[in-house]
């Protein structure tokens, strides 16, 4: 075989090889047009009464993009909290350069987009989200859409839940039913 063909034969592999690497390790990102969802939380008691006065915030992180936020919502109507769609354009090559200079060195990076929402009620409070089973995973739950559930109280005895949404949710449309604790 002469070396010039040997040549071409390794260059071909090096590039399957390389390419492979690409779609395979993460580096090349899933095309879509936001990096957080519009979202929707309802806030109810357990008559379907809708409950006012919760704080509900939202944090978000492209790694695509390489971009993070947070935002308050405000009730559009009684116990229901919107958030506008964050707006990003990514495509199928966003971040590759990085993410790929991220998966060589010490740190690797992620690939997508992630969201969470925090809702703050105020006082002692059981929630759960309505229609939903939730499965222990450890310290939180998780339901059967992958949504990750997670309750605490703050150091002035409010109760805090944190959902973390799948890196795939389109939209997010999400019900909370709470009971108070009287004292």
């Amino acid at each position: 075989m002469r070396l010039a063909t040997k040549l071409i034969l390794v260059i071909s592999g090096l590039l399957v090889v390389a390419g492979g690497f690409l779609l395979f390790g993460g580096v090349l990102s899933t095309p879509r047009d936001f990096s957080s969802p519009s979202a929707s939380v309802q806030v109810i008691d357990q008559s379907g009464a809708s409950i006012d006065g919760v704080e509900v915030s939202r944090n978000w992180y492209d790694s695509d993009c390489g971009t993070e936020g947070g935002d308050r919502a405000m009730a559009d109507q009684p116990g229901h909290y919107q958030f506008s769609k964050v707006p990003a354009s990514v495509s199928l090559l966003t971040g590759a350069w990085r993410k790929t200079y991220s998966t060589l060195g010490m740190c690797g990076s992620g690939s997508g987009t992630y969201t969470k929402i925090n809702v703050r009620f105020r006082g002692v409070y059981d929630v759960v989200p309505k229609g939903k089973t939730l499965h222990p995973v450890g310290q939180s739950h998780q339901d059967s859409d992958g949504v990750w559930f997670f309750t605490d109280l703050d150091s002035n005895s409010n109760t805090m839940v944190s959902l973390s949404f799948p890196t795939n949710a389109k939209t997010i449309d999400y019900e909370l039913s709470a009971k108070h604790h009287e004292e």
